[in-house]
């Protein structure tokens, strides 16, 4: 009882020592403020810490924001207390560049040091909470009572409990590898076999959910590779609603092949056509994500090329394969007459044909235009194999899409620079609106606007992702440097060229409106959309 006292107190002590510690720390709204200076303070002072790295001007940052503040004071007021912090990522670059910060906002987790982990849950407050209670606290969570499990059940969408044999033994074990790989469950065991009528004997386990059937019990071996199977599978509806704030959740799962419907949730079809669509979901459960989404997150529809007249259809995406696309075979009126016969047995049909590579991927193109008078070549989907892959040409081309704000800031230097260059008769500067067209062509990978692909005249297969400065130096220098040799302005340059011409060298320091760091979160946002 006495040393039990003393390791009390002495809880106790580092606890007030902490808060007071932290309590140097500004806030806003409940949010810790942290800065370069201050930063490695904030970490030390806390076993566990969620900071957003944000930008004032981001639009999504903005939305993020009360949300962030609510997340906060619901954390503030959790047993235990957890913080939760922001740093402004434009004024605090040194931060920014450590931890590679890319876009707006970004959040990581740090527990007890600077290795941080990606908060990839959603973006409500809701979410926030759930996300930094389970990353914060043990894995598993040995639970007593009945009670317990239903306040659990209650409070998540997805809880998994089993048996073990003991609080500290190997089915623990397991358990708690089987937690660490999923962020979107909560997993509690017992040593008790009289808490749920699912499970009952030792390493026994069933997994309750808020959606579809209610519940699995789990039937297979207490392995970890199994059961993170049966978590994996069971946990994820059959249908999906996107969303913005599930966004992180769909696109960011381990599953990266889904069965997305275009559907009007206000029409008299949606019932009968998510029971239909829940057949072939089932069919390919684990395998397939199927997600529904509905006509008013225009973005996403836009980005696919639907219309409201095609209103209900559907496309399957592989996002491991360079955001391949495969149309399904009818939509609006047609597919609308088939919901209550066969539309589930057709689905089902044309999911196994992709799995068995007996369908191909759907490309859309514009129409090739005459760009013989234009500095910057316009590529369509349709000629991209003839004028960028059968060039003997190196061809430099930007991926852009029309919306993009950075795709506008980059386009007048874009064109200045394929002015400079316009009498270079062995380079094309070229461009090709990804919104109105697609290729099937490997070593071409755009999840983010702009995308900037330089094609070797002497190596199509391979080609290279500029990532230097979006300024006239920095492209100019880049093509300067790796097309073939060629003659400019009575020089010469190319691969394996030296010069040593200072207009010629690649800035330094980057251009502080286009790096890759500032980029807004709404470009970040279009990168999920399109993966």
């Amino acid at each position: 009882m006495f040393l039990k006292s003393i390791a009390k107190s002495l809880a106790l002590v580092f606890a007030v020592a902490t808060v007071a510690h932290s309590a140097d720390l500004p806030e806003e709204d409940g949010v810790l403020v942290l800065t370069d200076a201050n930063f490695d303070e904030a970490i030390a002072a806390h076993e566990t810490l969620l900071v957003e790295f944000y930008a004032p001007w981001c639009g999504h940052c903005k939305s993020l924001a009360p949300e962030y503040v609510k997340a906060a004071a619901s954390l503030a007021a959790n047993d235990p207390v957890y913080r939760i912090a922001k740093v402004d990522a434009t004024e605090n670059k040194e931060l920014g560049e450590r931890f590679g910060i890319q876009g707006f906002p970004t959040l990581k987790f740090f527990k007890g040091d600077d290795k941080a982990i990606d908060y990839d849950g959603g973006r409500q407050a809701d979410d926030i909470v759930k996300w930094v209670i389970k990353k914060s606290g043990p894995a598993v969570q040995i639970i007593e009572t009945a009670d317990e499990l239903e306040a659990l059940k209650a409070a998540n969408d997805v809880v998994l409990f089993a048996v073990v044999d003991a609080v500290d033994g190997s089915a623990r074990a397991i358990l708690e590898k089987v937690a660490n790989s999923d962020d979107t469950s909560i997993v509690v065991a017992s040593i008790k076999t009289d808490i749920s009528e699912d499970a009952t004997a030792v390493n026994s386990a069933v997994l309750y959910k808020k959606f579809d059937e209610g519940k699995n019990v789990y039937s297979g071996e207490f392995e970890i590779e199994p059961l993170s199977a049966f978590l994996k599978k069971s946990g994820t509806p059959l249908l999906i609603t996107f969303s913005q704030a599930n966004a992180p959740k769909i696109f960011g799962g381990d599953m990266k092949e889904h069965m997305l419907v275009f559907v009007d949730t206000t029409k008299d079809y949606m019932e009968d056509l998510e029971k239909a669509m829940k057949i072939p979901a089932a069919a390919n459960q684990g395998k397939l994500l199927h997600v529904v989404i509905p006509s008013t997150e225009t973005r996403v529809v836009d980005y696919f090329g639907f219309k409201e007249e095609d209103f209900p259809c559907a496309m399957l995406v592989n996002m491991n394969d360079g955001m391949k696309k495969y149309g399904f075979s009818y939509k609006a009126e047609e597919m609308i007459s088939k919901i209550s016969t066969t539309l589930a047995d057709d689905v089902t049909a044309f999911e196994e044909a992709y799995f068995a590579g007996e369908v191909a991927p759907t490309l859309k193109s514009a129409e090739p235009v005459d760009d013989s008078a234009d500095a910057v070549k316009i590529i369509v989907g349709k000629d991209f194999m003839e004028r960028v892959i059968e060039s003997d040409k190196d061809v430099l081309l930007k991926f852009y899409a029309p919306w993009c704000g950075h795709c506008k800031s980059l386009a007048p230097i874009y064109e200045e620079v394929a002015e400079a260059f316009a009498d270079v008769s062995s380079i094309m500067i070229a461009k090709m609106d990804a919104t109105e067209n697609e290729i099937d062509y490997a070593g071409v990978d755009v999840k983010g606007f702009p995308t900037v692909l330089f094609f070797p005249a002497n190596d199509k297969a391979n080609p290279i992702q500029f990532s230097g400065d979006r300024d006239f130096k920095g492209i100019s220098s880049f093509l300067k440097t790796n097309a073939q040799k060629f003659e400019l302005n009575g020089k010469t340059y190319g691969a394996g060229v030296e010069f040593e011409d200072e207009e010629d060298v690649k800035a330094e320091e980057p251009a502080e409106e286009t790096t890759d760091a500032e980029s807004s979160e709404e470009e970040k946002t279009e990168e999920h959309e399109e993966l």
